[in-house]
This record gives structure tokens, sequence and C-alpha cells, in this order.
């Protein structure tokens, strides 16, 4: 019995290593509709192939072009790889930029920037997806006035449907990410 199934074992290794070896996986998305200026699902929006992604032309079809991009929520693909909900500016199918998911969207361009999340720090980015600081920070807040409130440390913490961040170093930078000033505790 056993040889039977170390045979088998062997056989469906043998011919897994002979498959395609990179599949490709297509997710849906949530967009912000033209037609009906509502946010809709898209059920073949985007095609993943050895971790990158590729936005499918159906997407450019429908979705609401501001300013040369699109808002794509990608809740379903991050949820299949374990992580937290992501949005995305979209300019076409290899050009995208994924930023904070913050008030149940995406961050939105203030004074020129958005944040994005790259692996696991914050960092600024202009409207045409160029990083201008660096990743480096635990959390970020937008720009205001030229300054944006910044944490190094500092940790989420639960209070029932709301999260706080707690602890930490926080200050704010200016917008070349250099640091202006301290605070004393974090204001939240």
């Amino acid at each position: 019995m056993s040889f039977r199934i170390i045979s088998g074992a062997l056989l469906m290794a043998a011919f897994s290593a002979h498959a395609a070896p990179n599949p490709v996986t297509v997710f849906s998305c949530a967009y912000w509709d033209k037609s009906t200026d509502n946010v809709e699902k898209l059920d073949k929006c985007v095609e993943v192939k050895e971790g990158k992604l590729r936005f499918l032309p159906a997407l450019f079809a429908k979705t609401r072009d501001v300013e040369g991009m699109s808002w794509v929520g990608l809740y379903d693909y991050m949820r299949a790889a374990g992580l937290m909900d992501a949005d995305y500016y979209v300019r076409s199918p290899d050009s995208y930029l994924s930023v904070v998911h913050f008030d149940n969207g995406p961050d939105w361009f203030v004074e020129g920037l958005v944040r994005s999340r790259q692996n696991g720090k914050v960092g600024y980015w202009d409207d045409n997806f160029r990083n201008r600081i660096a990743p480096q920070f635990d959390y970020g807040w937008q720009f205001k006035e030229g300054r944006a409130l910044v944490c190094n440390g500092c940790k989420p913490q639960k209070d029932g449907e709301h999260t706080a961040l707690v602890g930490g170093e926080w200050f704010y930078i200016d917008k070349s990410g250099q640091k202006i000033s301290d605070v004393k505790s974090g204001p939240f």
C-alpha cells in the first residue's frame, strides 16, 4: 500500500514539473464606473503573474479617469494573499501605485503627494508615481501646510472597531523628508 502512495506522489511531482511554471491568476476589483458614477465590481480586472500585476483592458473601458489615473480596489487579491485591503491608482496596464487604504477608500493626493506603504513602511509619491520621500516611517499622515506628522516605533492598538497608534517617536517632516520638529507624544 505504501509503495502505491509513494509511486503516486512521485508521478504527481513529475507531472507538475512539466506544468506551466508561472500560472496567471485573474482577480476582480472595485472601481469607479464612468457611466454609473458609482463604485462597481469588475470580475476580470487584473492578472497576476510572477507576483506582478497587469491591469486588463476591460478596466480602462469602464473606469472613471481623473487626471490620467483611475482608482482600483484589489480586495479579493489581497485577501487571497492573506493581506489587508489595497487601493491602487492606475495609469496603464503596467503603471500603478499602491496607496494607503484610508477612511474606506484610497488615500488622496494632498499638496501633490500621496502615501504608499512599501515593505511595511510609509513613504510619499507624486502624481507621476515617482517616489519623493522614501518609505521609512511606521506611519505617516497627509501633508498639511508643507509638513506631515510621522512616527517610528508606533504600534496599532485596536479599540473596538477603531485602531489607534500608540508609543514610538513622533515628529514632523517637510516635503524633502527632513525632520523639522519633535512631538512629545503621539496625538492618538
